[in-house]
């Protein structure tokens, strides 16, 4: 009867960290290798299935990624109101997100790519942008 009633909370628990984690931005390891442990471990303590874990694990990441792109999305069209951006550079924006996400080794590429499409992060701090997670740096590796 207990294991009925704790595997849901330590799920649920875990859910909570993992939510944490992506909407402060911190990253996990770029090869998933945190992940695997953890997702591992996680399996071994509740004795699960690992790969029903891990399908948890990405159903939950999915799910705050599209919360986030909505996020974003919503926060860019405040800038295309205001007159900020272009729609087509919002476009280009969110493209850009999607296609991957900028790391710190990317400070220099993400600067020219903005340059090169005509986008000025330093504006977009009001809406979302330019707040980092604590490494110096916001979103598309521009100081803050």
């Amino acid at each position: 009867m207990k294991k009925q009633i704790l595997i849901p909370l330590v799920i649920l628990g875990f859910m909570a960290i993992v939510g944490a984690t992506v909407l402060t931005g911190k990253a996990l390891a770029a090869t998933g290798s945190r992940n695997d442990d953890m997702v591992s471990k996680l399996a071994q303590e509740l004795n699960l299935d690992q790969t029903k874990v891990q399908a948890a694990f990405d159903k939950i990441h999915q799910e705050r990624q599209a919360e986030r792109q909505a996020e974003m999305s919503s926060n860019l069209d405040k800038a295309v109101k205001d007159g900020v951006i272009t729609a087509e550079q919002k476009q280009k924006i969110l493209d850009k997100m999607a296609s991957k996400e900028p790391g710190p080794g990317e400070k220099g590429e993400m600067r020219q790519w903005a340059t090169d499409n005509g986008i000025d992060f330093t504006k977009l701090k009001d809406y979302g942008f330019g707040k980092g997670s604590g490494n110096g740096r916001g979103q598309f590796g521009q100081n803050k």
